[in-house]
């Protein structure tokens, strides 16, 4: 894999659209890389903090999950829809139904589902901070602030999804 060295040039690209999980986000500056021999790359570093910026405001939406943004979710955690099927204490064929209708219900579990994925990704980072019981108790309140405070300790950025 490519790392950073003293050699590349950082290229900034301003409001660049990038497309995964199913839609396309306008990232505030994506960094390209110029090697010494003129080749214009990505490195994966890039990828992965545009990825995190991505999969946080995913699950700070208080919207339904898309089959898209499952499967995004589910490659960013290493996790398996049977792994999926387990948490929520649902038979994998929901689960299947639910892939094969292009969207995870807006109901509780498809916020408990957002709210594992947060955790799973951002989690150990934060630590132990203490969060209020009053943010804690409501699913939608919990991921609106913890799409913040991964933003604001400099986990995620803020992605916006591009007007289709």
């Amino acid at each position: 894999m490519l790392q950073r060295d003293e050699t590349v040039k950082t290229l900034i690209k301003k409001k660049y659209p990038y497309r995964a999980a199913g839609q396309t986000w306008i990232i505030p500056e994506f960094h390209l890389s110029k090697l010494p021999d003129g080749t214009i790359a990505v490195l994966e570093e890039e990828i992965n903090r545009i990825h995190y910026a991505i999969a946080n405001e995913i699950c700070g939406d208080e919207n339904g999950l898309s089959k898209d943004e499952l499967e995004f979710l589910c490659d960013m955690t290493q996790t398996s829809f049977s792994e999926i099927a387990d948490y929520l204490g649902i038979h994998q064929s929901t689960l299947t139904q639910w892939r094969t209708a292009g969207q995870i219900p807006k109901n509780v579990r498809g916020l408990v589902l957002k709210k594992w994925f947060w955790f799973k990704l951002f989690g150990q980072k934060l630590g132990r901070r203490k969060i209020s019981i009053s943010q804690f108790r409501d699913e939608v309140r919990f991921l609106s602030f913890a799409k913040a405070e991964a933003i604001q300790r400099n986990l995620a950025e803020h992605v916006e999804k591009m007007n289709a």
